[in-house]
């Protein structure tokens, strides 16, 4: 380590200065694009999630629309009595029935793009045809009589094929009358696949395709017309326990994304146990996160490049005024220098600091010769004592210590940092000399409630402040001192509970405040604080500067005085002049 600090010292502050820059900036800004792009990798996983869900929740929902229609025809075609009469009127023939058959379909059927045949056949194994689509289908097979004859529910996803090879779902119930229970025989209703492809395939994500599969992998509906019908036998990558999934896998060869869903239970229960499966091109989805990291590494790259500017910019200026500031102090005593009347930024060369100091305490000594430029100089001094903190810091650092006591459930430790905060908000006050009387009353209750935290039931304090009182503004932090005073030096040492009251009154443009506290006491030669505070035990520099200042705003007819007698406790009269904000 010393080594490295020995070798930087052979460098320029300039150099150093400008190399440490860099380094940091380079730093931050790799770690900007580093958590940039984790963040929105992660931010594009969760969307890809919620989109493939609600993606297959819309085509599942499609899908299900025309199961729910075809189911629907089923049962009116059971509660129409029209069925029952047609089947059970005497001495009509086969052909006459299945016309009338087919005429009580053109009636009833509504959607008949979506039915590629419906077939009734009989306990004689009559088949009644009924084909809106004009296409010659394969007619069901004794198997499916049968399945149908013998199933509680009824039978879906047998694949039939037309002359074209063109695809329809059966979906076969047994038939009866609804009114009576009296059996009719079997029905079956083709579905054609194209109308059910059709309707979720508007649905499927850009670069993707969505297909059906039973519980025995075999497709029941595909984009591809020749998969219908087919069994995947390697269908392992589509197997899942949840009701939706997705997963990145390899499918026919190429990197894909497979969204998994099944259908719900509704449709289970009526013999269906299918799953929908999307297939999404990996390559064209993911193009959107590829465009992100090029925007992020674009972004970070625009970064550093403007961050090393900005760096040797910022060295460049502030070597610039250290190198002026050593010119200047190797010249001083000359006849060409002058006095450099603004202090210069904090630097760690010790030897700058301290030549630096020793011209200002010179030109100090010069200047500092009459009364007029020491009460300036005190004011500044005063005003610079209360500028010593930056407001903004103790703020939030106060306001954060505030929240995690919140939050650890401290209500102490949260009502004395509020109490604080309050204290030291009012007290800056933005810079301003003058508060309301109202906000120095708050001022000395905040400061209070930390006292009183320290000193738990020590004192209390009461305050009668006529309301006439309150609005007007006076030289801010004057009875707070007064208070400090009375807790510590005439409360803290007395046996038992102390009291503190503050009074106040207006008479014309004057107000007069009273700190009145029953603590110990003191022996006083004059009420009059500036004659006699060297003597008074407890004053100490808070008071001094209480009085300088009121003084020194108002004139020397205000200021401090005291009443006090041992063992009783004191009394501290304030006179000031009521002002306006400003």
């Amino acid at each position: 380590m010393k080594i490295a600090v020995n070798i930087l010292r052979q460098f320029k502050i300039r150099s150093r200065l400008l190399l440490f820059l860099l380094l940091a900036l380079v730093v931050s800004s790799t770690s900007i694009v580093l958590v940039t792009r984790t963040a929105a990798q992660a931010l594009l996983r969760n969307y890809l999630y919620n989109y493939l869900k609600s993606t297959q929740e819309a085509i599942a929902a499609s899908a299900e629309l025309i199961i729910d229609e075809i189911n629907m025809l089923a049962v009116r075609l059971t509660v129409n009595n029209e069925f029952y009469h047609l089947f059970n009127t005497e001495g009509l023939s086969f052909a006459e029935r299945e016309e009338q058959f087919r005429q009580l379909l053109d009636r009833l059927l509504v959607h008949k793009e979506l039915v590629g045949a419906i077939y009734i056949v009989d306990h004689n194994n009559e088949i009644y045809e009924y084909a809106p689509v004009g296409q010659i289908i394969q007619q069901p097979d004794l198997l499916d009589i049968n399945r149908i004859r013998t199933s509680p529910l009824p039978l879906w996803g047998v694949i039939k094929k037309d002359q074209t090879e063109g695809s329809y779902i059966l979906f076969g119930r047994q038939f009866y009358n609804f009114y009576t229970g009296e059996s009719l025989g079997s029905l079956f209703i083709y579905i054609r696949e194209s109308a059910l492809n059709d309707v979720y395939r508007r649905i499927a994500p850009a670069g993707s395709f969505s297909f059906i599969v039973d519980d025995h992998n075999r497709v029941i509906s595909h984009p591809d017309p020749a998969q219908v019908g087919s069994v995947i036998f390697d269908a392992s990558i589509f197997e899942t326990e949840n009701d939706f999934t997705y997963k990145r896998a390899h499918y026919q060869g190429q990197p894909v994304i497979l969204a998994i869903s099944a259908f719900n239970n509704r449709l289970k229960n009526l013999g269906i146990n299918w799953r929908m499966i999307s297939v999404i091109s990996e390559k064209e989805f993911f193009q959107v996160m590829d465009r992100i990291n090029q925007i992020v590494l674009l972004i970070g790259t625009s970064i550093l490049i403007g961050a090393a500017f900005l760096a040797i910019y910022v060295s460049f200026n502030l070597t610039k005024s250290v190198a002026r500031l050593k010119y200047r102090l190797d010249q001083f005593g000359t006849e060409q220098v002058r006095a450099i009347s603004t202090a210069p930024p904090n630097d760690e060369l010790a030897l700058l600091e301290e030549s630096y100091d020793q011209m200002v305490l010179r030109v100090q000594e010069l200047i500092e010769k009459n009364n007029r430029e020491r009460e300036k100089q005190r004011e500044l001094e005063l005003i610079a004592l209360q500028a010593q903190i930056n407001p903004h810091f103790i703020y939030n650092t106060l306001d954060a210590i505030g929240w995690i006591a919140k939050l650890k459930q401290q209500p102490e430790i949260e009502k004395l940092v509020i109490a604080l905060a309050t204290f030291f908000r009012i007290s800056l006050h933005k810079g301003d000399k003058f508060i309301t009387v109202a906000e120095e009353i708050k001022l000395v209750d905040s400061f209070v409630q930390v006292e009183q935290t320290r000193f738990p039931g020590k004192f209390e304090i009461s305050y009668q402040i006529p309301e006439e009182m309150k609005e007007c503004h006076i030289l801010k932090i004057i009875l707070q001192p007064l208070v400090e005073n009375a807790i510590k030096h005439g409360i803290a040492t007395k046996k038992g509970m102390g009291h503190i009251r503050i009074k106040g009154r207006k008479e014309g443009d004057d107000l007069y405040f009273e700190v009145i506290d029953d603590g110990v006491g003191f022996e006083v030669d004059s009420p009059d604080f500036a004659s006699s505070y060297q003597k008074i035990n407890y004053s100490g520099y808070g008071l001094r500067n209480v009085d300088e200042r009121i003084k020194l705003e108002y004139g020397p007819e205000y200021g401090i005085r005291f009443m006090s007698e041992k063992g009783k406790g004191t009394t501290v009269l304030v006179k000031v002049r009521a002002g306006k904000a400003g």
